[in-house]
């Protein structure tokens, strides 16, 4: 920053703001990143760009606010940066590694270059650039590091030019940007570190304040976010669960894992392992038809019908009387027409085993003693 002498404001940076205050920072700034606990950042200010909250200082309020060369007329381009302030609490900003005259600010969540700027530091380039300040709760603070080396060629105390001087040709300056809170004034949740950032009792992805991240919304990679993102994954600690997802948990047999893997309420459906028609019966349970539930291993086989209800591969048919076996066959009666193998000659099934004589022949043999006896009287 010089310490010589006020710049006279060209017509055309002084036309960029008027002198009343700022509502919030111009849609076209573009902040550099949201400052979070010990963040530690090289940055860079581009020397062709226009100073977007430069401006003539009008009675006495400037953004060059800072010590010991406050109240500057300012046309050099800025890098911002923002930090919300959660506790109350000491903040730290310090710029290092300057090739060329640089500072740092402080201004309100207004973002008025004119009546918000709260802080700054205005110290020759050769000497790093320190703000401390208080922090209160829910503000705002955007943070600004300006080139002041880049246009104030004549009077800054070094120049951003290749030789150092108001005649060089000028380049874009890097610097290093350290910024740290005390641990009483908590700060936004740094979604990866395993550290409470903003002392509200929740850490990384537990906090909602991460649940605008993808780093937390899909903690699973699959590509949906998770229902506390407003998004739809059911189950966002598992890559097989999304909306749409295969139901057997993409490993293609068709085989259900007992999960709703694509979040529409229903597990399992539309695999073997899931009973579509409502028999009771599943394909893996033997169902051979599970989009009827007339046919299930359960079911009765209608005969001849060319259905296989009962899933037994085979439809039933229709039992014929003549061939059936449950009806007596012809008695063997001994006789010659008798068909057994076995060879009965001498006997007759239903007596003693002996063969029957002829009748007439028994007869004569009865009457012969009795004929005999009446001779010899």
């Amino acid at each position: 920053m010089s310490h010589w002498k006020t710049m006279v404001l060209t017509s055309a940076a002084a036309s960029l703001f008027p002198s009343s205050a700022l509502a919030e920072c111009p849609s076209d700034i573009v902040i550099q990143d949201d400052l979070t606990c010990s963040s530690n950042i090289t940055g860079q200010v581009a020397h062709e760009a226009d100073s977007m909250l430069g401006g003539e200082c009008k009675d006495g309020d400037c953004y060059t606010c800072g010590e010991p060369y406050a109240n500057e007329d300012q046309v050099a381009p800025e890098a911002v940066y923002t930090f919300h302030c959660q506790l109350e609490g000491s903040v730290t900003l310090l710029i290092t590694d300057l090739p060329c005259d640089l500072d740092i600010y402080v201004l309100d969540d207004t973002c008025d270059p004119y009546e918000g700027c709260l802080y700054g530091s205005t110290a020759s380039y050769n000497v790093d650039d320190q703000v401390e300040f208080t922090c209160s709760p829910g503000d705002t603070y955007y943070i600004v590091v300006e080139a002041y080396g880049t246009e104030h060629l004549d009077v800054a105390s070094g120049p951003c030019t290749d030789d150092g001087t108001a005649d060089g040709v000028v380049y874009s300056p890097s610097y290093t940007l350290s910024f740290d809170v005390s641990a009483s004034t908590g700060c936004a949740e740094d979604c990866d570190n395993g550290e409470d950032d903003d002392l509200d009792g929740f850490i990384d992805c537990e906090d909602t304040d991460c649940w605008v991240e993808p780093l937390c919304c899909d903690i699973d990679g699959d590509g949906f976010f998770a229902e506390d993102c407003d998004g739809d994954d059911c189950d966002d600690s598992d890559p097989t669960v999304y909306p749409g997802a295969p139901e057997d948990g993409g490993t293609g047999s068709n085989v259900g894992d007992g999960i709703d893997n694509d979040c529409d309420g229903i597990t399992d459906e539309n695999t073997d392992s899931y009973d579509d028609d409502g028999d009771g019966w599943t394909e893996l349970e033997g169902d051979c038809d599970d989009t009827n539930p007339d046919i299930h291993p359960d079911a009765t086989d209608i005969p001849d019908n060319g259905i296989d209800e009962d899933c037994d591969e085979e439809d039933a048919v229709t039992p014929d009387e003549e061939t059936d076996t449950g009806s007596q066959g012809p008695m063997d009666t001994g006789g010659p027409n008798d068909n057994d193998d076995v060879d009965d000659e001498g006997k007759d099934e239903g007596t003693c085993g002996c063969r029957e004589s002829d009748s007439s022949t028994a007869w004569i043999w009865m009457l012969l003693p009795l004929m005999a006896w009446r001779r010899r009287r």
